[in-house]
């Protein structure tokens, strides 16, 4: 029987097609691939599979960290309107942070870029990091996809990154037209996956994983977390979350934090 796998990334855009860089961890084939375009943001997640986690990120007292604008699992667009009922039950599969365009964009955690590309309407140019247990002291891989770039990183698929290392650049990429207009709307729109292995396999721009579950981008920095279900019965103190971060002047705080937010924080 053939191995099955859960579909962890994202089919985006208006009909037609675009082009997208994958590299296939099965096949080890690199290059450009048609990419057709359907959906939207959240297009390609499982359906049913996003539950707001409950989860609060807690920023340091000493520094200024660019918020959450909409939170996973929410019903609303960072400007108080309604998502589409009639994608994945109206919610949320990711976080946005506004953002000025060219803002640094970080790594959550260490890891390696596993695909980078160009989608269509509200996609728009995406990166793909795939981080170990022992990157981010996780008890599961953790697939991070950052959205809306300024422009197509210059990494290449398979080099390795470490923790707050600069990935990208904010953008407003695949957000122009339709519901924000000829303005757009530049921010980083950041979706996480667990997975139980290394094991994937792209499909244009969405990536498949083994055993791939919705995870709300905070859980990465719930500490001394055992596995995805603990998120759930977490106590409400547990559910503030604390959030490690990368400064403007290269230390982490705390130190030795194995995962940062994926913007820096600036003193205050």
């Amino acid at each position: 029987m053939r191995q099955h796998f859960v579909l962890i990334g994202m089919l985006f855009a208006l009909a037609g097609f675009s082009t997208a860089h994958a590299a296939s961890h099965f096949t080890g084939k690199k290059g450009f691939v048609k990419e057709p375009q359907d959906q939207g943001e959240d297009g390609g997640l499982p359906r049913g599979s996003i539950r707001p986690s409950g989860l609060v990120p807690s920023f340091p007292g000493g520094a200024t960290c660019p918020a959450i604008a909409s939170p996973f699992g929410s019903a609303t667009r960072y400007d108080g309107s309604r998502r589409p009922a009639s994608r994945y039950g109206g919610l949320h599969g990711g976080i946005d942070l506004t953002l000025d365009e060219g803002t640094p964009l970080r790594a959550i955690a260490a890891g390696r870029i596993i695909s980078v590309g160009t989608g269509g309407q509200a996609e728009g140019i995406y990166l793909w990091l795939q981080h170990a247990p022992a990157d981010s002291g996780l008890p599961f891989w953790v697939y991070s996809k950052y959205q809306h770039l300024l422009e197509v990183p210059r990494h290449g698929v398979g080099e390795a990154v470490q923790v707050g290392q600069v990935v990208g650049l904010s953008g407003k990429t695949g957000t122009t037209g339709g519901h924000y207009g000829a303005a757009g709307y530049p921010h980083l729109h950041l979706t996480t996956f667990a997975g139980r292995s290394d094991r994937y396999e792209h499909q244009g721009s969405r990536i498949l994983a083994q055993g791939a579950r919705f995870l709300d981008p905070v859980a990465i920095y719930v500490r001394d977390l055992n596995d995805l279900d603990e998120v759930e019965r977490l106590s409400d103190d547990r559910k503030k979350v604390p959030i490690p971060y990368f400064a403007e002047n290269g230390s982490i705080h705390p130190a030795g934090s194995r995962v940062v937010w994926p913007v820096s924080c600036m003193p205050r």
